[in-house]
């Protein structure tokens, strides 16, 4: 009997197909239809996209990536992907898409990596205690229409070393550059979370160990401020609760006008308080500017500010068209001024800051008779390079924005930077 019903079943088959696996073959076309379309689109759509007029676009808050060279050797492959990945065109409009995804469809912000650099991160000097899988926004949308950097939490719920072990190596530094007969100066640029957090979401991915960390960092700068502390956040809040404005941008990271004067003025006090005389805050109406943060997730925002100009008179730039200074290089670009009036500083200055210096440059522009710009974070892979140009400064001032040094970042305090900066400037004293 079983083996009559086989044959019947298979003679079955033969004269009458079973109808299920027809009906799978005539879709395979039309998903592989869909496959190529999809895999074209993404292979080739750039390339259309640059045929047609699209460029590469700095989405976020750093220059786009340099090409690297073939004699970095194996770091050359890292370093391409990221060249690749920022000179993709169409990238602004994949961002832009996945934001509205990611808003309209889900209903939250888009959530990246908890990887803490960002824009302005730094590179770690220890191995972070805690490692978490968790994802932060790269943005946190706050109230009122408010944005705020998300590494200003990320950072500081993942920190690579210590806050005590933070503060030896920044007294480490300045001991290498005073031994040698130079003057150091560190400049720490409070978050905006800091400085005006009234506009932070009640509830938001790390808040707790964010502001843990925030409070135990502050409290420690405070009790034993590191060598060459220029303290910015007091005057900062002064400032902001006298005039009852925030000192901080809407939708961007970095402090206006208002607070670039209050760094400017409170590093020309450090540097030689002469240099205040014949030195003034004048307002200059309102001013427009799109905000960074809003960029980041292609939601762009014009925000709306008082602007101020510090003016120091006679104070004439020397080779360039005016007194502001550009965006912080990767390359040192050293500038100079003269004057006929307000008195400039003059022992050759090394200004080793981020993003925040670069927000601050029309109003540091009228301070040094001679000035050397380099991203500070430029030493995450040159630091034997930014340890030579240290050599010819009399004066070297380290900017660093919160979010870096509260969670133990700094390509500056790493151990290869300090190495190289001690066994340096030993060998060439001042």
């Amino acid at each position: 009997m079983v083996t009559t019903d086989t044959t019947h079943e298979a003679r079955s088959g033969e004269s009458e197909p079973r109808p299920a696996p027809a009906r799978r073959r005539r879709h395979w076309p039309t998903r592989r239809a869909l496959a190529i379309l999809l895999a074209a689109c993404f292979f080739f759509g750039p390339a259309f996209g640059f045929l047609l007029g699209a460029r590469p676009q700095a989405i976020e808050n750093r220059a786009l990536t340099p090409m690297p060279s073939l004699s970095d050797g194996w770091s050359f492959f890292p370093k391409f992907t990221s060249w690749a990945v920022d000179h993709l065109p169409l990238r602004a409009e994949a961002v832009k898409a996945n934001s509205v995804v990611s808003e309209k469809v889900f209903r939250e912000a888009p959530s990246f990596n908890g990887d803490t650099g960002g824009p302005i991160g730094g590179a770690p000097i220890g191995t972070s205690k805690k490692a978490s899988s968790s994802e932060y926004p790269q943005v946190i949308q706050g109230k009122n229409g408010w944005l705020y950097f998300g590494a200003d939490v990320s950072n500081l719920c993942q920190p690579t070393a210590d806050i005590a072990d933070t503060l030896s190596r920044l007294n480490r530094l300045a001991h290498a550059v005073q031994a040698s007969g130079r003057r150091f100066v560190l400049a720490i640029a409070p978050d905006k979370s800091t400085i005006y957090p009234q506009e932070l979401p009640d509830t938001y991915a790390g808040r707790s160990c964010a502001q843990a960390r925030r409070t135990a960092f502050w409290n420690a700068v405070q009790k034993t401020p590191p060598t060459g502390y220029v303290d910015l956040k007091t005057p900062l809040l002064a400032e902001q609760q006298k005039s009852g404005v925030p000192v901080y941008r809407q939708t961007d990271t970095h402090w206006g006008p208002m607070g670039a004067a209050i760094y400017a003025q409170r590093l020309a006090a450090a540097l030689d308080p002469a240099l205040l005389r014949d030195t003034t805050v004048v307002p200059k109406g309102q001013t427009t500017r799109t905000g960074d943060l809003g960029n980041m997730i292609s939601a762009p925002h014009a925000d709306t500010f008082a602007d101020y100009e510090l003016r120091r008179p006679g104070v004439v730039p020397v080779g360039r068209p005016d007194l502001a200074l550009p965006q912080m290089p990767y390359s040192p670009q050293t500038f100079t001024d003269s004057t006929t009036g307000a008195p400039l500083f003059k022992p050759a200055t090394l200004l080793l800051g981020d993003s925040f210096t670069s927000a601050s440059g029309a109003t540091l522009g009228s301070l040094f008779a001679h000035v050397t710009l380099l991203h500070n974070e430029t030493s995450s892979q040159y630091p034997e390079a930014v340890a030579n140009q240290m050599v010819g400064a009399d004066v070297v001032v380290y900017e660093i924005v919160e979010r870096s040094v509260a969670s133990g970042r700094g390509a500056l305090i790493s151990d290869a930077s300090l190495t190289a900066i001690e066994k340096t400037l030993a060998a060439h004293p001042r």
